[in-house]
């Protein structure tokens, strides 16, 4: 099934199921909640989560690279972060909704 879960689903432009990327949970590389994604200029893909209170990134492959932020309201930290967008040099903005805020990171 390729519909909800808390996982990315990746489709061909004609609609033809290709994958699934990551599994629900709240491990390293497991998805909860996912609210908004973004593509970098490398393939990467960034995703919100909800659950997880950060951000996860994966390879176009499907694969875990990476991810940063946890619960809280410090610098790096999130509370429900919603939405996410690249500047074209690589800064990453994160809507942290219940945080009152925006973030930048300079990297990733």
């Amino acid at each position: 099934n390729y519909w909800g879960g808390d996982c990315i689903s990746i489709f061909t432009l004609d609609g033809n199921y290709v994958k699934k990327v990551a599994t629900t949970g709240s491990a390293r590389g497991q998805l909860s909640c996912p609210t908004s994604l973004t593509l970098d200029m490398y393939g990467f893909i960034l995703v919100t989560e909800r659950g997880n209170n950060g951000v996860s990134i994966f390879r176009k492959d499907g694969a875990f690279i990476h991810c940063f932020g946890c619960k809280g309201s410090a610098n790096g930290q999130f509370s429900c972060p919603s939405g996410i967008a690249l500047s074209p040099n690589g800064t990453v903005y994160v809507s942290d909704r219940d945080n009152k805020r925006i973030q930048i990171f300079s990297n990733y």
